[in-house]
């Protein structure tokens, strides 16, 4: 072949991957110019997703006035209680819509939670309606608590929005990282701005119906303002970790003074004033129309973070679009300029660069083995191969060093998590496992058991033995321990002798059943001792149950179960013990928004 057509044919197969080179690096561009889109589109959801919970939340005044109102409800108030309902109303079917016909996963998981929400506000706009047609007296009666519960369940109603708030603002943060501060912070003050509402409807009874604050508003207002103290601090904490927006900065002074300073204050006085004995000094419309405008300044800050991330956002789409038209044209313009030098340049300097881009792009692509041929040249070509074979070896060096590096942080992961005796969790892993284990359990409400079991007179097994046969009697203990107990529970050697287990979906009945098929196997099992002469070993269990939301200290918890070990002990071991059966005023600590 004539070398000017071998020539002509190398330029085209190398131009066109030149092309396939900047179409892929378009392509790419283009891609990120989408992912920012659909970041602002998520940002946009999660907007309509707070207000949600913003008009829902609103809607508890209006339902408020209403059950509170005359026999028969005011026009005004059923004027009022009418428009909130439809202005949430909107609100659900705007952002329903927005999301309609979406096949992400974190689209159809929003649907579900804002789905959710809807059919309980639903539920509770019933009780509501139930409860407005009993007579006025009924309702506001001292000792009359029924206005309460639709409430609760309104409260619960945000509970759920937030849900689809986080899981849309997860996804837009995915997409842009560098504004997690300010969707972070929005949607911490979306969270602030409801439980401001909550506890303003803690007063909304007791003024109402002129009574001190009951028991349930003195034990969930400490707990609200400690929750909205909580949440300004994460907010403040937010921004000054990453410098915030002048305008951020202002919103966040504004609700320091009008909320923090004026609001909050407000609220201490009718506590005490509720605590005292009931004179508030004002009816409900009078506490409405000095409390709420306070709030206004959360919503505010929640807007102006919004805005920012917003404005954050648009900025990154157009550096997006903006880095995809330089790029395009730049490769263009490479490719003009290739098409240029490929037709100066000759054979003796194509051939090699062929061979050596493509040993390149293959140690690229991680094929590590292909092999180089070995170079005599002395000039620049010869130097670039001889670079490139460098390179491989570097790399092919750099993968094994990888690998070993993986390898070993694998074990010290594991070793770090293991019991070296046993090969059961350690204490500190099982801490971690059991954090993880009650999460579940507790969003599905489930029962859990802590299971607390110790080796009878183990100390006469290694004076008598040996601490050799000691390892090995706790060696055996765990694998029967292991086997007996279900694959999702939680077992670790809990230091020396001792072992624990948490049992997730398990009432107390069915933990001292386990127990005792724990208890009986170890005593029927047969260990050798050193001077080969048989023995067995007992254990003594504890056993503490409660509902998994109930469950708010694990160390608690712990101590609980521990008391049962012990007083199985003091019962004559080797036997099983209930700490429901204590009977000395060792209750497990509730949660108080469960009790």
């Amino acid at each position: 072949m004539r070398l000017t057509r071998l020539f002509l044919l190398t330029t085209c197969v190398l131009l066109t991957l030149v092309s396939i080179m900047l179409a892929r690096s378009v392509m790419q561009e283009w891609n990120t110019v989408s992912a920012a889109l659909r970041g602002l589109r998520a940002m946009e959801l999660t907007a309509l997703a707070m207000t949600i919970a913003e008009k829902a939340s609103f809607e508890r005044g209006p339902t408020i006035a209403a059950m509170g109102d005359a026999d028969t409800p005011t026009p005004a108030v059923q004027e009022r209680l009418a428009k909130a309902r439809a202005v949430s109303d909107a609100a659900f079917d705007a952002t329903l819509k927005a999301l309609a016909n979406s096949s992400r996963d974190e689209h159809r998981a929003a649907i579900a939670q804002i789905e959710k929400a809807q059919a309980e506000l639903a539920q509770a706009r019933e009780k509501v309606s139930r409860i407005i047609a009993l007579p006025h007296a009924e309702r506001t009666a001292p000792s009359s608590r029924i206005t309460r519960e639709p409430i609760d369940q309104m409260f619960g109603v945000i509970d759920i929005a937030l849900e689809a708030v986080t899981i849309l603002s997860a996804d837009a943060e995915r997409v842009y990282p560098d504004l997690t501060q300010p969707l972070v912070g929005a949607r911490l003050a979306a969270e602030l701005r409801e439980y401001a509402g909550r506890l303003g409807s803690q007063f909304t009874t007791p003024i109402g119906a002129r009574q001190p604050l009951g028991a349930e508003e003195r034990r969930d207002i400490p707990r609200i303002i400690g929750r909205i103290e909580e949440l300004r601090h994460l907010i403040e904490v937010q921004a000054r970790v990453r410098a915030a927006d002048a305008r951020v900065a202002a919103a966040i002074s504004d609700m320091k003074t009008r909320y923090f300073g004026t609001g909050l204050p407000f609220i201490n006085s009718l506590t005490a004033a509720g605590e005292a004995g009931g004179d508030y000094g004002m009816n409900l419309p009078e506490f409405v129309a000095r409390y709420v405008p306070e709030m206004a300044s959360i919503v505010k800050l929640r807007d102006t973070m919004f805005d920012t991330a917003r404005t954050g956002a648009a900025a990154s789409i157009a550096k997006a679009r903006r880095n995809l038209h330089i790029n395009a044209a730049v490769g263009v313009l490479v490719l003009l300029i290739e098409i240029s030098v490929f037709l100066l340049i000759r054979w003796r300097v194509l051939k090699p660069l062929l061979t050596s881009t493509s040993a390149v792009v293959a140690i690229a692509a991680g094929k590590l083995d292909t092999p180089l041929r070995v170079t005599t040249r002395t000039d620049e070509i010869g130097d670039m191969q001889r670079a490139i074979s460098d390179l491989r070896h570097t790399s092919a060096d750099k993968r094994r060093l990888e690998r070993e590096r993986e390898q070993l942080i694998e074990k010290l992961q594991l070793h770090s998590n293991t019991d070296f005796l046993t090969n059961l969790l350690n204490r500190r892993a099982f801490t971690e496992r059991v954090t993880q284990q009650l999460a579940i359990a507790q969003r599905n409400n489930w029962p859990v058991a802590l299971i607390m079991f110790d080796l009878d007179h183990f100390k006469q097994v290694n004076d008598l033995h040996g601490h050799a046969v000691g390892d090995t009697v706790l060696t055996e203990v765990a694998v029967i321990a292991s086997k007996l107990f279900r694959a999702a529970d939680t077992l670790a050697r809990h230091g020396g002798e001792e072992f624990i287990a948490l049992l997730v979906n398990c009432g107390e009945a069915d933990a001292e059943a386990f127990s005792n098929r724990v208890r009986a196997a170890i005593e029927a099992a047969s260990f050798t001792g050193a001077d080969g002469a048989a023995f067995r070993v007992t254990a003594s269990f504890g056993v503490a149950a409660a509902t998994a939301a109930d469950v708010t200290d694990i160390n608690a918890f712990t101590r609980l179960a521990d008391q049962a070990l012990y007083r199985a002990k003091a019962e004559g071991r080797n036997r099983v013990f209930r700490a429901s059966m204590l009977g000395n005023g060792q209750d497990l600590p509730t949660n108080p928004a469960t009790a």
